[in-house]
């Protein structure tokens, strides 16, 4: 039976117009506070500002002495300066007492600056008090500052870090624990319906009847599940739909069961007598928003909305059935919007 599907123009977007069509059409999902370490791919849902200033002193880029600038003017391997070593500061320490004249501090990387030192000299550059014991001896003349990260280059308590809606990877978790965060607010993971479409395609548990030369491999599902999976969403395999419209019917309805956020099919998309799905999902009040792109592979995708019993429509990406194509549509225009 033909449905108003079929009277439909096809809108040949370019990928460009069917990506912005489709970003247009987000929801934001409802946000949770989830442990730092269960973070990752998840998408902050505020704005994380420092809580303290990092580093929170003058520390030392470099293994060596704390020395003053003034000092040291001159000093080279051929007339070197003698200083005499009064003190060790550790990562960790604290930097007692005040730098005089001619006088420098062990110091470890990461250690705080004392104060009245405004270089640092790495132990290479001098004789590491080989000789004399609290005595060394400096072949080099630093610049000031030489050495030396200012307290705050980090992060200034207060300051923006990070915007909502970030999807937060390995550097974004290390950064939200500079700022003490236990727990993260999160947007919600997408539940991400997953249904494969077709008489001529067998699962895992029949790879018999491929062998047979009966079937091909249901290969769309696991690449797609996959998929959702790295974009940061939870996969529900419906299994395969087949062609009829009972099966069909059946599969969607158990997307809705399942409190899907999103369904995307592949499969069925094109104009052949069992291309059914679009019809079928016609007949369910689905809302086409465009079908067919400027791409190959991945030319007949279509999207647009399904009524719910309550809430907002369900979004729903129709892939092409061939392997390539459904997995090229999937990372180009589906992704981008999980």
């Amino acid at each position: 039976t033909k449905t108003s599907f079929d009277t439909l123009p096809q809108d040949w977007l370019s990928i460009a117009e069917a990506r912005q069509s489709i970003l247009s059409s987000c929801l934001t999902l409802a946000h949770e506070d989830v442990p730092l370490e269960e973070c990752v791919v998840r998408a902050l849902a505020q704005d994380v500002f420092a809580t303290a200033t990092l580093p929170p002193w003058d520390n030392s880029a470099m293994d060596g002495y704390a020395v003053r600038h003034e000092d040291l003017v001159g000093a080279q391997a051929a007339s070197p300066v003698v200083l005499r070593v009064i003190g060790e500061i550790r990562a960790g320490g604290t930097a007692l007492g005040t730098l005089g004249k001619g006088e420098a501090m062990r110091i470890m990387t990461g250690a705080p600056v004392p104060q009245g030192a405004d270089a640092v000299v790495r132990v290479e550059d001098t004789d590491a008090e080989k000789d004399t014991p609290g005595q060394v001896i400096v072949r080099v003349s630093p610049a000031p500052r030489k050495d030396i990260r200012p307290g705050g280059q980090d992060m200034l308590e207060g300051e923006k870090l990070l915007g909502a809606g970030t999807c937060l990877g390995p550097g974004q978790i290390g950064l939200l624990a500079a700022t003490g965060a236990v727990k993260v607010p999160v947007h919600r993971r997408p539940r991400v319906a997953v249904l494969s479409n077709g008489d001529e395609i067998a699962p895992l548990s029949e790879f018999h009847r491929v062998k047979s030369g009966e079937a091909i491999p249901e290969t769309n599902a696991p690449t797609l599940s996959a998929s959702v999976g790295c974009a940061g969403c939870i996969p529900l395999p419906l299994g395969i739909a087949r062609d009829n419209p009972e099966s069909i019917i059946e599969k969607v309805d158990r997307a809705r069961d399942q409190r899907a956020d999103v369904l995307v099919t592949s499969g069925g998309a094109s104009m052949g007598e069992h291309d059914l799905f679009k019809r079928v999902l016609d007949g369910q009040g689905f809302k086409l928003d465009f079908w067919r792109v400027k791409m190959r592979p991945g030319t007949p995708l279509s999207f647009g909305f399904l009524p719910l019993h309550e809430g907002p429509p369900m979004p729903v990406f129709g892939l092409p059935g061939n392997p390539a194509s459904s997995f090229v549509t999937f990372q180009m225009l589906c992704r981008p919007f999980l």
